[in-house]
């Protein structure tokens, strides 16, 4: 079933493959209770959207049959297509199930934001932009950076006209960089994210190298504990233990995008 408000089809895309360069398998490997960060993520996003069609992109690689069975397992959609243009990739999953509008997210980011996600869903459903997300105060949307709460919506048509207009990898591998690269072809709507977490320079909690995974893994666990994956609820997980954040800033300096 798709989610349909007039004559617009909407959907949650999510982008995973095993082959990371830095953490292979990153997607599947024990982080919670047994569970992979893709599956925590997918079983989260489900029970918090229901009614809404979650598909998972991933790539042609035989390894990536492993991606297929846990989003299967866990009633998702699935998508292969080209492993480096994620753009065409992202585009040809949107085709196969006919949406106009997706919600872009990325499995490497397990502490994602529900009530934000639900919020990007409204106004992408519902608004007139091509593109929606949370953004710094300086207008940089948070795909850009290394926070790892929040999603991206867009519409199918911004995202088929960017591809006609470059052909430059950079922009084929990260989806929607052109998109708000160019806010004089595209329309765009910018949520400022909270002061208090933009004065937190040191906050990185999206998914890459072997180090993040095993401090990702005891935030996920005490935050669990403090009642569930939230902003809130993480940040006084943080706020308990700054040690954390002495790792994170090392990441940061390392994997800064």
């Amino acid at each position: 079933m798709t989610h349909t408000t007039g004559n617009h089809k909407c959907g949650i895309i999510i982008q995973a493959r095993t082959n990371s360069s830095r953490l292979p398998n990153k997607m599947i490997l024990p982080f919670y209770e047994g569970k992979g960060i893709l599956q925590l993520l997918l079983e989260r996003i489900m029970h918090s959207m229901a009614g809404i069609p979650v598909i998972v992109a991933t790539t042609e690689s035989k390894s990536d049959d492993t991606i297929c069975h846990v989003a299967e397992e866990c009633g998702c959609d699935t998508f292969r297509g080209d492993e480096q243009d994620v753009l065409s990739r992202f585009i040809g999953a949107a085709g196969a199930y006919g949406l106009d509008r997706a919600i872009r997210i990325c499995a490497d980011n397990p502490f994602l934001d529900m009530a934000s996600l639900a919020r990007i869903t409204a106004m992408l459903r519902d608004g007139g932009k091509d593109y929606y997300a949370y953004a710094t105060s300086d207008g940089i949307p948070t795909m850009k950076t290394h926070y790892g709460f929040w999603c991206e919506g867009v519409t199918v048509a911004a995202l088929q006209k960017a591809s006609l207009l470059t052909s430059d990898k950079l922009y084929h591998e990260h989806v929607t960089n052109y998109i708000y690269a160019h806010p004089e072809i595209f329309s765009l709507q910018l949520l400022r994210i909270p002061e208090e977490l933009e004065r937190n320079k040191r906050i990185r909690l999206t998914l890459d190298t072997a180090q993040d995974f095993e401090m990702q893994k005891q935030i996920y666990r005490e935050t669990m504990e403090c009642g569930g994956i939230t902003i809130d609820n993480v940040m006084k997980v943080l706020q308990a233990s700054p040690r954390y954040y002495e790792t994170m800033e090392q990441q940061i300096r390392k994997n800064t995008k």
